[in-house]
């Protein structure tokens, strides 16, 4: 297949190549003409596009693809997924299939509100509610947890403490109060079939961070958070790759984070550890036989190193034109 991946700076789009580059004609689209993604395909397969929440993004797409006769899009970054999905029929009637969640489960993924009260009393999750100035004045037990309602990734989370970390926090029901969760997290990577089916569920460790990427994980096999995610999964709609987070609280349950409905950065752990989740997408796409029930996997820890890609300087000059 042609496909074309975007987000080529970010370790899921990485990821994805690492899956699918030794069989399928990839094109690596990007904002940033330093973006390292870029570099791992030839030069005529390379794009500078707009930013995600940009509306001349979808139309940048829409040429890309028509001009490389594109069989797959596969964004990678938040801001971009709601943009595509809401333009999703106009792909598909170009011949370009676009495989992410369908737009009302994006917009659940996206609001923290949303999703809580999406899976309440179907799968564990923190005792929650908006905060608000009579909100905050009923709080007299610390540590909570406050995350925005709205966006992605640990931006803007903060634990609080006290009264004073509270009273700095905006109360005006944008940030979501929760209960605070002391436990381990796991990060459950997902695979669910078009028809809804969910046929892996790989809960992994996150071992050692450094700057928001996990640099050392493990795979774990933990049966109550795997049907807790693929419960989740199935409540808001996901379809194929994803990734939902979860924590355990101090009563020992592991209870919901949130989704992130998007291509996770450590896919290739998933995939040593037994499922290509990005080959399995591929072949559904293309009409191949996919397993019908929850696929195996084995326990494995990973740990990341850098690695050094040399070019002619000349190579990123003809992306910066692009801009």
């Amino acid at each position: 297949m042609r496909i074309l991946i975007t987000g080529a700076g970010g370790a899921a789009a990485i990821s994805v190549w690492k899956s699918l580059s030794a069989e399928h004609e990839l094109y690596m689209a990007d904002m940033d003409p330093l973006a390292t993604g870029l570099y791992l395909v030839p030069p005529e397969r390379r794009l500078i596009i707009p930013r995600g929440d940009s509306p001349d993004l979808v139309p940048a797409l829409h040429r890309a693809c028509d001009a490389w006769r594109i069989e797959a899009l596969l964004p990678t970054v938040d801001a971009e997924l709601m943009p595509v999905a809401a333009d999703r029929d106009r792909f598909e009637a170009a011949g370009v299939a676009v495989p992410i969640s369908p737009l009302e489960c994006l917009r659940i993924c996206r609001d923290k509100q949303l999703l809580m009260e999406a899976v309440e009393g179907q799968v564990p999750i923190p005792s929650n509610e908006p905060l608000t100035r009579q909100v905050a004045d009923r709080v007299e037990t610390f540590p909570r947890f406050a995350k925005p309602r709205l966006g992605a990734g640990s931006r803007g989370v903060a634990k609080i403490g006290n009264r004073q970390d509270l009273e700095q926090q905006p109360m005006d029901g944008s940030v979501l109060l929760q209960e605070y969760l002391p436990g381990e997290e796991y990060s459950v990577d997902i695979y669910v079939r078009s028809d809804g089916r969910v046929i892996a569920a790989v809960p992994r460790a996150r071992m050692k961070v450094d700057s928001g990427i996990a640099i050392a994980s493990r795979t774990v096999d933990i049966p109550e958070v795997i049907q807790s995610a693929i419960r989740t999964a199935e409540i808001i709609g996901i379809r194929g790759i994803a990734n939902v987070q979860f924590k355990r609280a101090a009563d020992g349950v592991f209870k919901l984070l949130e989704v992130n409905p998007r291509y996770p950065g450590t896919l290739p752990l998933t995939t040593a550890a037994g499922i290509d989740m990005p080959k399995l997408m591929v072949d559904e796409l293309m009409g191949k036989p996919v397993p019908d029930r929850l696929m195996p996997f084995k326990e494995l820890m990973v740990v990341r190193y850098w690695t050094e890609h040399f070019f002619d300087a000349a190579e990123w000059k003809a992306l910066c034109h692009q801009r």
